[in-house]
Protein backbone atom coordinates (compact mmCIF):
# COMPACT_ATOMS: atom_id res chain seq x y z
CA UNK A 1 0.00 0.00 0.00
CA UNK A 2 1.04 3.29 -0.68
CA UNK A 3 0.99 6.44 0.89
CA UNK A 4 -2.57 7.20 -0.88
CA UNK A 5 -4.19 4.55 0.22
CA UNK A 6 -3.24 4.37 3.99
CA UNK A 7 -4.47 8.11 3.90
CA UNK A 8 -7.85 7.14 2.60
CA UNK A 9 -8.01 4.02 4.87
CA UNK A 10 -7.24 6.32 8.06
CA UNK A 11 -9.94 9.08 6.55
CA UNK A 12 -12.56 6.33 6.67
CA UNK A 13 -11.61 4.62 10.13
CA UNK A 14 -12.03 8.51 11.23
CA UNK A 15 -14.85 8.94 9.39
CA UNK A 16 -16.82 5.56 10.76
CA UNK A 17 -15.53 6.69 14.27
CA UNK A 18 -17.82 10.16 14.09
CA UNK A 19 -20.53 8.13 12.95
CA UNK A 20 -20.07 5.22 15.22
CA UNK A 21 -19.95 8.02 17.98
CA UNK A 22 -22.82 9.76 16.99
CA UNK A 23 -25.11 6.91 16.60
CA UNK A 24 -24.42 5.80 20.25
CA UNK A 25 -25.39 9.41 21.31
CA UNK A 26 -28.49 9.40 20.07
CA UNK A 27 -28.98 6.48 21.61
CA UNK A 28 -28.06 7.28 24.89
CA UNK A 29 -30.35 10.14 24.42
CA UNK A 30 -33.30 8.10 23.71
CA UNK A 31 -32.78 6.09 25.65
CA UNK A 32 -32.00 8.51 28.54
CA UNK A 33 -35.74 10.74 27.27
CA UNK A 34 -37.40 6.99 27.80
CA UNK A 35 -36.46 6.43 31.67
CA UNK A 36 -37.25 10.36 32.26
CA UNK A 37 -40.51 9.68 30.76
CA UNK A 38 -41.31 6.13 32.41
CA UNK A 39 -40.53 7.78 35.60
CA UNK A 40 -42.36 11.08 35.16
CA UNK A 41 -45.33 8.68 34.19
CA UNK A 42 -44.98 6.45 37.18
CA UNK A 43 -44.58 9.15 39.49
CA UNK A 44 -48.06 10.54 38.07
CA UNK A 45 -49.74 7.32 38.30
CA UNK A 46 -48.62 6.97 42.25
CA UNK A 47 -49.75 10.19 42.75
CA UNK A 48 -53.19 9.79 41.27
CA UNK A 49 -53.37 6.23 43.31
CA UNK A 50 -52.97 8.12 46.30
CA UNK A 51 -55.37 10.99 45.65
CA UNK A 52 -58.36 8.10 44.37
CA UNK A 53 -57.60 6.46 48.49
CA UNK A 54 -57.73 9.72 49.89
CA UNK A 55 -60.48 11.21 47.88
CA UNK A 56 -62.72 7.92 48.90
CA UNK A 57 -62.97 8.84 52.45
CA UNK A 58 -64.91 11.38 54.46
CA UNK A 59 -64.15 14.45 54.61
CA UNK A 60 -63.54 14.78 58.29
CA UNK A 61 -63.77 12.38 61.39
CA UNK A 62 -67.17 14.69 62.23
CA UNK A 63 -68.51 13.49 58.73
CA UNK A 64 -67.69 9.84 58.95
CA UNK A 65 -70.70 8.70 60.39
CA UNK A 66 -72.75 10.32 57.73
CA UNK A 67 -73.19 13.62 60.08
CA UNK A 68 -74.39 16.33 58.00
CA UNK A 69 -72.32 19.52 59.38
CA UNK A 70 -73.40 23.15 58.76
CA UNK A 71 -70.47 24.97 60.93
CA UNK A 72 -67.29 24.83 60.28
CA UNK A 73 -65.86 24.71 63.80
CA UNK A 74 -66.97 21.16 64.13
CA UNK A 75 -64.05 19.93 62.09
CA UNK A 76 -61.03 18.80 63.51
CA UNK A 77 -58.75 21.65 64.20
CA UNK A 78 -56.00 22.96 61.70
CA UNK A 79 -53.45 22.06 63.74
CA UNK A 80 -54.47 18.66 64.66
CA UNK A 81 -55.25 17.20 60.93
CA UNK A 82 -53.82 13.72 61.08
CA UNK A 83 -54.27 10.21 62.32
CA UNK A 84 -55.69 10.64 65.89
CA UNK A 85 -54.83 8.17 68.76
CA UNK A 86 -56.63 5.21 67.52
CA UNK A 87 -54.86 5.25 64.04
CA UNK A 88 -51.72 6.33 64.29
CA UNK A 89 -50.47 3.45 65.98
CA UNK A 90 -51.73 1.38 63.36
CA UNK A 91 -49.65 2.69 59.87
CA UNK A 92 -46.08 2.62 60.04
CA UNK A 93 -44.59 5.75 58.83
CA UNK A 94 -43.46 5.19 56.20
CA UNK A 95 -45.29 1.88 55.13
CA UNK A 96 -44.02 -0.49 53.10
CA UNK A 97 -45.99 -2.44 50.47
CA UNK A 98 -47.52 -5.67 51.33
CA UNK A 99 -48.32 -7.94 48.61
CA UNK A 100 -51.43 -10.32 50.83
CA UNK A 101 -53.23 -7.11 52.09
CA UNK A 102 -53.91 -3.86 50.31
CA UNK A 103 -51.37 -0.78 52.16
CA UNK A 104 -53.08 -0.39 55.94
CA UNK A 105 -54.03 3.44 55.64
CA UNK A 106 -56.97 2.23 53.26
CA UNK A 107 -57.75 0.26 56.27
CA UNK A 108 -57.21 2.48 59.21
CA UNK A 109 -57.90 6.22 57.39
CA UNK A 110 -61.19 6.95 57.31
CA UNK A 111 -61.16 10.32 56.72
CA UNK A 112 -58.97 13.14 54.60
CA UNK A 113 -57.01 14.73 57.28
CA UNK A 114 -55.80 11.18 58.77
CA UNK A 115 -53.35 11.47 55.51
CA UNK A 116 -51.65 14.45 56.58
CA UNK A 117 -47.95 13.79 57.35
CA UNK A 118 -48.52 9.83 55.67
CA UNK A 119 -45.20 8.70 53.96
CA UNK A 120 -45.55 5.69 52.46
CA UNK A 121 -43.01 3.83 49.55
CA UNK A 122 -44.37 2.31 46.57
CA UNK A 123 -42.27 -0.26 43.87
CA UNK A 124 -42.21 0.33 40.71
CA UNK A 125 -40.83 -3.03 38.80
CA UNK A 126 -38.52 -1.47 36.51
CA UNK A 127 -37.75 1.76 38.27
CA UNK A 128 -37.79 0.78 42.26
CA UNK A 129 -38.65 2.88 45.14
CA UNK A 130 -40.62 6.25 45.15
CA UNK A 131 -41.40 8.01 48.03
CA UNK A 132 -45.22 9.27 48.59
CA UNK A 133 -45.84 12.10 51.31
CA UNK A 134 -49.03 13.45 51.98
CA UNK A 135 -49.74 17.26 53.31
CA UNK A 136 -53.46 17.92 53.66
CA UNK A 137 -54.53 21.51 55.46
CA UNK A 138 -57.87 23.94 55.32
CA UNK A 139 -57.78 26.60 52.55
CA UNK A 140 -59.88 29.79 52.54
CA UNK A 141 -62.73 29.83 50.92
CA UNK A 142 -62.07 32.73 48.99
CA UNK A 143 -58.68 32.15 48.10
CA UNK A 144 -58.27 27.90 47.37
CA UNK A 145 -54.51 28.93 46.76
CA UNK A 146 -53.78 29.62 50.80
CA UNK A 147 -54.10 28.61 53.69
CA UNK A 148 -56.19 28.96 56.39
CA UNK A 149 -55.24 28.42 60.07
CA UNK A 150 -58.92 27.99 60.71
CA UNK A 151 -61.38 25.08 60.13
CA UNK A 152 -63.30 26.03 56.71
CA UNK A 153 -65.26 23.67 54.16
CA UNK A 154 -61.94 23.44 52.07
CA UNK A 155 -58.76 21.16 52.78
CA UNK A 156 -56.43 20.95 50.28
CA UNK A 157 -54.08 17.79 49.85
CA UNK A 158 -50.85 17.83 48.22
CA UNK A 159 -49.47 14.05 46.95
CA UNK A 160 -45.39 14.61 46.55
CA UNK A 161 -43.84 11.82 44.57
CA UNK A 162 -40.03 11.68 44.55
CA UNK A 163 -38.03 9.30 43.39
CA UNK A 164 -33.97 8.97 43.32
CA UNK A 165 -33.38 9.97 39.54
CA UNK A 166 -35.95 12.05 39.18
CA UNK A 167 -34.87 15.45 39.24
CA UNK A 168 -34.39 18.15 40.93
CA UNK A 169 -31.49 15.95 42.16
CA UNK A 170 -30.87 19.05 45.11
CA UNK A 171 -34.01 16.84 46.60
CA UNK A 172 -32.83 14.61 49.37
CA UNK A 173 -34.71 10.95 48.63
Amino acid sequence: MNTGQMLMVLGALMLLSLVALSVNSMLVSKTSTMLETEADLNAVSLAQSMLDEILSTSYDVATATGTKVYDSTAFTAAGSLGPNGTESGNVPLPEPPDTAVPYKSMKYYNDVDDYNGYKRIAFASSMGPFSIIDTVYYVLESDPGQKSATQTFYKKVVVTVRHRNMYPSSVPY
